[in-house]
């Protein structure tokens, strides 16, 4: 009787290291391939760095992450059609890599809507992304939002020899755009040549002239070494660099339930990482910009006016083009974001008014300005 049940124990354990074994090599393994455009130096390259760390171990190496830095992979517009295509799991891009599959996301690049760093990221985290997430998903029916960060601070004008003070000075000034047509209708109204041209191709095309000037951040010129072809920076700040997180739906609907979950929060992480990276790197950039020769202007107040009238102009450009309804969720972001930025700041110096009365003072505010 002893050794019967000894020998039962002994087979039941087998059975289950068998079992074990048996998970261990049947363990369904997928691969998350990302791609962008930035070197392996950029901002780019830092939240695929902490993501490949991150699932890889989390996910008990059943998520393999791979990372194709420099455009390897393509352009912002191939590597979207490739996660469309379900054959790129993940990318990241501005504004300008969706604008030709959806253009309505153009409004977020509405220059000088936007006044400070608390009113984007808020932006970045409100209803209005949910709906571009919705509207993405539903025109390219596998491309979906899964994170909304900052790649690389705000846009602001760079140049190989003027340097831009007031709109006047952009009169005839050939500026890179990407591939917008918001943008390109922005510096043409301030008087300027726009000239899109692909991110690979800049850095030669300042060198040889065929542009004069670039709309980026100082985060994306240092890391490319384009310091040695650019010599001025007018920060007038006109848009935030919103970094849009685009996934393979398929692919993220083929994983189980609890690696779905893992692979948004790690997404997420990433792209918080790149925001408050880019904060450090952005000032470490203008400096270095400094040091090796560039000229650093900040526009006066008086200056500064002279760009705004394209603000009014860029809406009515929009709204004529695209209709009311991106506009309107745009503003109501913005106004919302004010709101809560201003809430947020009476919070931590005067108490805790609340967000009603917050926003009654702001009204009252522009009502006594006009």
């Amino acid at each position: 009787m002893l050794r019967s049940t000894k020998n039962i124990a002994a087979l039941a354990a087998g059975a289950l290291v068998a079992i074990a074994l048996s998970g261990t090599v049947n363990a369904k393994e997928w691969v998350l391939k990302y791609g962008h455009v930035g070197p392996v130096t950029s901002d780019d390259q830092i939240p695929g760095e902490f993501l490949k760390s991150f699932l890889e171990s989390r996910s008990q190496g059943q998520i393999k992450v791979e990372i194709y830095p420099a455009a390897q992979l393509g352009n912002f517009r191939e590597m979207i059609e490739q996660v469309q295509l379900n054959a790129l799991e993940l990318t990241h891009t501005t504004v300008g890599g969706m604008a030709s599959f959806v253009p309505e996301l153009q409004v977020t690049d509405i220059p000088y809507m936007m006044r400070d760093d608390l009113v984007a990221e808020k932006i970045a985290a409100s209803p209005l992304m949910d709906k571009i997430r919705d509207e993405v998903l539903k025109k390219t029916k596998n491309v979906r939002l899964v994170a909304v960060g900052n790649t690389g601070r705000w846009r602001s004008f760079f140049t190989t020899k003027k340097l831009v003070k007031t709109a006047a000075d952009m009169k005839g000034v050939k500026m890179r755009t990407i591939n917008s047509p918001l943008q390109i209708e922005f510096v043409r109204f301030l008087g300027g040549n726009p000239t899109p041209v692909a991110w690979s191709e800049v850095y030669t095309s300042l060198q040889t002239g065929v542009i004069e000037g670039t709309k980026n951040a100082a985060t994306d010129i240092i890391p490319t070494n384009m310091h040695e072809v650019v010599k001025n920076v007018t920060l007038d700040e006109h848009a935030y660099l919103f970094g849009f997180w685009w996934m393979s739906d398929k692919w993220l609907q083929s994983l189980p339930p609890h690696l779905q979950d893992l692979v948004i929060d790690g997404v997420q992480q990433a792209s918080i990482i790149q925001t408050n990276w880019n904060k450090e790197y952005d000032s470490r950039s203008l400096a270095e910009f400094q040091k090796f020769g560039g000229t650093v202007y900040v526009p006066t107040a008086e200056e500064k006016a002279t760009f705004l009238p394209a603000r009014d102009e860029m809406k009515k450009w929009f709204s004529k083009k695209y209709g009311d309804e991106w506009l309107n969720a745009f503003e109501k972001a913005v106004s919302d974001a004010e709101a809560a930025a201003d809430h947020d700041k009476i919070k931590h110096t005067h108490g805790m008014p609340s967000l009603e009365e917050v926003t009654q003072t702001a009204r009252r505010a522009k009502l006594c300005a006009v």
